[in-house]
């Protein structure tokens, strides 16, 4: 079980690298070398997907509440 969610979260931080590299770069990626992190990802994957996705997930939450009390000022 516990492998299951290593690969799960190292599979996920790495997607999450990619995409900050494309967004960063845009397609052309020349120069950038992720191997370091992706050293740091492996070894700490679990712990940055939890604190990933909760620090999503209470931006979302506090966005929502926001919008909500914006509306309901209204």
């Amino acid at each position: 079980m516990f492998w299951i969610f290593y690969f799960i979260s190292v599979v996920y931080c790495i997607w999450r690298m990619v995409r900050s590299y494309v967004k960063r770069h845009g397609n052309d990626v020349i120069g950038t070398t992720p191997g370091l992190e992706t050293l740091a990802i492996i070894v700490m994957a679990p712990v940055l997907m939890i604190v990933d996705v909760t620090l999503t997930w209470i931006r979302l939450y506090s966005q929502a509440e926001k919008s909500r009390r914006n509306n309901s000022s209204l």
